[in-house]
C-alpha cells in the first residue's frame, strides 16, 4: 500500500471515531511487500483506547512521556500518528500471540485460501475474535467454502448456507438469557420474573410494617396493611400468617388475604382455619371463606375428612358446615364415625399402668409403648350434615346412605302414551 493511501487510511479511522484529535502524521516512503495488504498497522506492541470507543494499534514511541501531553504511535511502517492525550481512554498492551498476529497479517494474500489459512493460525493460538473475522472474509471471497462456514455455525438447510440463529428466527424463535424460546415462552418468563420481583418487593415492605405495628406507626402500619388488593402479596402474607406469634397480627394478616380473594389467598385462610392454634383466628378464616364458598376451599376440607387426627376430621367439619356445599354430603356421611389410632405413653417401671392418649384411655404392661384403635364419632360432622340437609339421623351411617341415595334417585318421568 502506497503511503499517501495509508494517510488517508488513517485519518478516516481516527475521524469516524469523532473522539481522538489528530494533532500531526508523518509519513516517509518505504519499501513494501510484493503480497497483498489489507492493513496498514505494525507489530502491536500497544494498543490505544479512545475515549469515544475507537481503538489504534501500533508501536507506542513516547512510552517515557511525563506529564503525559500526547501519544505518539507508529501504526504503519513510516506512519506515525500523534493523540491527543485528553482523547485517549487507556493503554493496552496486548498478548505475545496478539503482537505477532500484528506482525505477520499482512504477509497474507486476500484470498480464500490465504484468509483461511490465516484464520487456523488464529485458531491455534486461541485468537477467537481475530479468527472470525477471516473466517468471515473467506465466505465473502468464497460463499460456498463449506469448511468456513461450519467453523461460523452455518449449516445446510433446504440447500442454504443458514446460521442456527438464522433458522431459529425463521421459525419464530427469539433469543432470551442465552437461549432459543418462542414469544409466547419468553412473554410467561417475563410475567413470572415480575411477579417474583414483586413478591419480593412485598416481602420487605411487610416485614417493614410488621415492626411498626409494635411502635408509634402501628395505627399508620394497620392501614397499610388492610389497603392491600395486590395478588402478589399472597405469598408474603402466606408466609407472615404461617410465623406470626400474635394472634390479633394474624386477624389483621388474614383480612388482607380474604380482600385479594384469589385462589391461593383462599387455601391460605382454609389452612389456617385448621391449623391456628386459637379458636378466634380460625373463625375468622371462616368468617371470610362463608362469604365466597370456593368449591376448592370445600374440596380442601372434605379431603381433610380422611386426615389421621381426629380433631382435624371435625374441624374440617366445621369448616364444611360453614361452607354448605352439597358435594360433601357424601364424605361427611363416610366420616360420621372415623377410626383412629392412638399410642398409650407407659411410665418406667415393671408394674401395669394406665395413661391417657388422644381420645381415650388404655392399659399397658411394663415399659413397652402400647397402641389401640378406637371408634369416634365425630360430632362437627353430624352438625355439617345436619345443616347442610336439614335432616338428622345422628349417627346412623346406613340411614344417612339410603336417605343420600334416594335423594340421586332420579324423579319417576310422567307416562303420556295413551292406551
Amino acid at each position: 500500500m502506497k503511503p499517501i493511501l495509508t494517510l488517508i487510511v488513517i485519518l478516516l479511522m481516527l475521524s469516524a471515531t469523532g473522539s481522538a484529535e489528530v494533532l500531526y502524521v508523518a509519513q516517509k516512503e518505504v519499501k513494501h511487500s510484493s503480497r497483498m495488504e489489507k492493513t496498514v498497522t505494525l507489530p502491536a506492541v500497544h494498543c490505544i483506547e479512545l475515549v469515544g470507543g475507537g481503538r489504534v494499534a501500533g508501536k507506542l514511541l513516547n512510552p517515557q512521556e511525563s506529564p503525559r501531553r500526547s501519544f505518539v504511535v507508529e501504526v504503519a511502517e513510516g506512519v506515525k500518528v500523534a493523540l491527543d492525550a485528553a482523547r485517549v481512554r487507556k493503554v493496552l498492551r496486548p498478548r505475545a500471540e496478539e503482537a505477532e498476529y500484528e506482525r505477520i497479517r499482512p504477509t497474507y494474500p486476500d484470498t480464500a485460501e490465504g484468509q483461511w489459512e490465516l484464520a487456523q493460525w488464529c485458531r491455534e493460538r486461541r485468537l477467537i475474535t481475530q479468527r472470525q473475522t477471516h473466517l468471515r472474509r473467506v465466505i465473502e471471497l468464497a460463499p460456498d467454502h463449506a469448511d468456513a462456514r461450519r467453523a461460523l455455525g452455518y449449516s445446510q438447510v433446504d440447500g442454504q448456507w443458514a446460521t442456527r440463529e438464522e433458522v431459529m428466527t425463521k421459525r419464530g424463535y427469539v433469543r432470551y438469557k442465552g437461549q432459543w424460546k418462542l414469544p409466547q415462552e419468553v412473554e410467561l418468563l417475563e410475567e413470572k420474573r415480575n411477579l417474583q420481583e414483586s413478591q419480593q418487593e412485598w416481602f420487605i415492605k411487610l416485614k417493614r410494617w410488621r415492626g411498626w405495628l409494635d411502635s408509634d406507626r402501628s395505627r399508620q402500619a394497620q392501614e397499610n396493611i388492610r389497603a392491600i388488593d395486590d395478588a402478589a402479596a399472597t405469598k408474603a402474607l402466606m408466609m407472615g400468617l404461617r410465623d406470626e406469634s400474635d394472634p390479633w397480627a394474624r386477624k389483621l394478616l388474614i383480612a388482607a388475604l380474604a380482600k385479594i380473594d384469589t385462589p391461593e389467598s383462599a387455601r391460605a385462610l382454609a389452612i389456617a382455619s385448621i391449623v391456628d392454634p386459637v379458636e378466634e383466628v380460625r373463625l375468622t378464616c371462616l368468617d371470610h371463606l362463608e362469604k365466597k364458598k370456593r368449591p376448592e376451599v370445600a374440596a380442601y376440607f372434605v379431603g381433610k375428612l380422611r386426615d389421621k387426627d381426629n380433631i382435624v376430621v371435625n374441624l374440617a367439619a366445621i369448616g364444611l358446615g360453614r361452607m354448605k356445599d352439597p358435594s360433601s354430603i357424601g364424605p361427611l356421611i363416610n366420616a360420621l364415625v372415623t377410626s383412629h389410632k392412638f399410642k398409650i405413653v407407659t411410665p418406667g417401671g415393671d408394674g401395669m399402668s394406665a395413661s391417657f392418649g388422644s381420645g381415650g384411655t388404655g392399659l399397658s404392661m411394663g415399659n413397652k409403648p402400647k397402641y389401640i384403635r378406637r371408634q369416634i364419632p365425630n360430632q362437627a360432622v353430624l352438625d355439617a350434615l345436619v345443616a347442610i340437609t336439614g335432616c338428622n339421623f345422628n349417627f346412623d351411617k346406613q340411614a344417612w346412605k339410603y336417605w343420600y341415595a334416594a335423594q340421586k334417585k332420579p324423579s319417576p318421568s310422567l307416562d303420556a302414551r295413551r292406551d
